[in-house]
């Protein structure tokens, strides 16, 4: 913030893309991408490919979610951050080396689901016994689940339907940095409590439940009356 304060906040193309949503200011992102420039850098010298940091995401997302099922949210919530860091680096080391390919971007799409579902699935695990939780993770995994599917299919039908809030990159964000800090907050709230609540990520799962449904809804909206105006501005036949 300082230095973009004094020097003006840099704008990478890519951010340019991405459809705006309050729930992640730009300056975030752009913090993020550059921080990534030395990991990327060096990512790209040691030959390491975009496939390989993919699949590397996958195995640090299990890791992440392991330690969450079993109650560590700390080690999870950084690994977490760790991975979907991964998940932008493949992209960024794609497009700077000249290696983008529908391949990769297959893979690197299929990769994001295995890892969004493994990491609700370590919260499901946590949460078995809690009547409340259970079900909130599990809206936000059907959510989050839809909000990729309504967007890819909508771009294989030719409508773009990049709206709503808790896109990928927002969850990322929300969800790894709340389960990160929420052991602090927990030592306050609920202090020698041996199975934590974790107030925090209850409250961002909350959020995440409502949105990426609502989300969802949106986007099967978009679609629907993308495919009604097209079918009623095609011309008959003779």
């Amino acid at each position: 913030l300082l230095r973009c304060a004094i020097f003006g906040m840099e704008r990478t193309p890519r951010i340019d893309t991405v459809f705006k949503s309050p729930w992640l200011p730009r300056v975030v992102m752009e913090f993020g991408y550059w921080m990534f420039r030395i990991p990327v850098r060096l990512c790209i010298v040691l030959g390491i490919t975009p496939n390989m940091i993919t699949f590397g995401s996958l195995l640090l997302t299990l890791g992440g979610a392991v330690a969450i099922g079993m109650g560590h949210f700390a080690l999870g919530g950084w690994t977490l951050l760790f991975a979907f860091t991964c998940d932008a680096w493949d992209g960024i080391v794609a497009r700077a080396t000249n290696n983008c390919s529908a391949s990769g971007e297959f893979f690197d799409s299929t990769i994001d689901r295995y890892n969004d579902l493994i990491t609700y699935l370590g919260y499901l695990y946590y949460y078995r016994n809690d009547k409340l939780m259970l079900p909130l993770v599990a809206l936000a995994m059907i959510g989050s689940t839809l909000v990729s599917y309504t967007r890819a299919k909508g771009d294989a039908l030719g409508i773009d339907a990049s709206v709503g809030y808790m896109q990928r990159h927002e969850r990322a964000v929300w969800l790894g940095v709340s389960t990160a800090v929420a052991p602090i907050v927990s030592a306050f709230v609920e202090p020698g409590s041996p199975q934590p609540l974790y107030h925090l990520v209850v409250i961002v799962m909350a959020l995440m439940a409502v949105l990426t449904n609502i989300t969802a809804f949106w986007r099967i909206s978009v679609v629907m009356n993308g495919i009604k105006l097209r079918q009623a501005n095609r011309p008959p036949h003779e």
